[in-house]
Parts: structure tokens; sequence; C-alpha cells
């Protein structure tokens, strides 16, 4: 066992076409998992933009090891990945909505994305473990306690206008 995870970690030092593909083929796969969990239930960044997004931090991250291993560059080879990370939250925040009733949505769906783009960077410079991981929470953590936050509200907010007083006593009746 120690001798296929040696061999494994021997493959991701390396910096070819395969380990390149192999990276960009998880981050889509990453990014459509989140994606499809967000785009199922309507919201507004949906599988496409979820990979393109985890891909986007995957190829951030392998251009700055390219461009330190193979073109010689000085300095940290994670400043365009940081980047990123800054950069995201441009797009996240035009999918932050405040609705008429003062009512705050896409949140989430901004985090998720912000989140995705760490992702795509984990996965561009190899580390799996830590981007399925982070995957496996993502998921959990926009569909299972979406579930549970759902079922604790107790309370339900109701806009009415009424335009004749006289009957007010006839809607507000049980």
């Amino acid at each position: 066992m120690k001798a296929v995870f040696d061999a494994i970690i021997a493959f991701e030092k390396e910096f070819n076409v395969l380990t390149v593909l192999l990276r960009i083929v998880i981050a889509v796969i990453f990014g459509g998992i989140i994606g499809f969990e967000r785009g199922k239930h309507g919201r507004q960044a949906g599988m496409r933009t979820h990979i393109l997004v985890c891909l986007g931090g995957t190829m951030s991250a392998l251009i700055g090891v390219y461009g330190t291993r193979f073109l010689g560059f000085d300095g940290d080879p994670f400043r365009i990945a940081a980047q990123v990370v800054s950069g995201i939250g441009f797009l996240g925040a035009g999918m932050i909505i405040v609705k008429s009733d003062r009512l705050i949505t896409g949140l989430t769906t901004a985090a998720i994305m912000w989140t995705t783009a760490i992702i795509g960077i984990g996965v561009g410079i190899g580390f799996y473990s830590g981007a399925l991981i982070a995957v496996v929470a993502c998921v959990f953590t926009a569909a299972m306690l979406t579930r549970i936050e759902r079922k604790r509200r107790t309370s339900t907010r109701v806009y009415m206008e009424v335009d004749n007083l006289k009957n007010l006593e006839a809607i507000t009746e049980r």
C-alpha cells in the first residue's frame, strides 16, 4: 500500500501533459459536483458556472507552478492563484441580491463560488485529498444544512396590502 501511495506522490510531483490533464479533469468533476447540487435547487450559479470557476482556479495554480518551474520566474508561484481569491469576490458580489422587502439572497451561492475557486487552486497544485474533502463539505453544507435550517424556521413572514379597512377584520380572522 505504501508503495502505491509513494508512486502516486511521485507521479504528482511530475509536471507533464498527463498530470495537467488529470488536474483539469478533476477540476471539472469537482466543480460539476458542487454546481449540480446548486443547479438542482434552481440557484443563480449552476453546474457550468461552478465548473468554470473551479477550472479557472486550477489553471491559475498550474500557471504559477509552470512559470516558476519551467520559465524560471522568481517569486511566489501562487501569486496568480492569490488573485483568484480576491477576484472571485467580484463575481460573487454579482450574485448577491437585495429584494424589495430587504431580504438578501445569493450569499450562499457567492460563498460556494469562492470555495469552488479555492478547491480549483488545490486541484491545480495536486492537493487532491484536501480538495475532495472540501467538495464533500461544500455539498454537505449546501444540501443537508439547508434542510436543517428550513425545518428549524418557526415563523413565516406575510406581506399584505389592504385597500378597504372595513374588510381587515375578515382577513385577519382565523
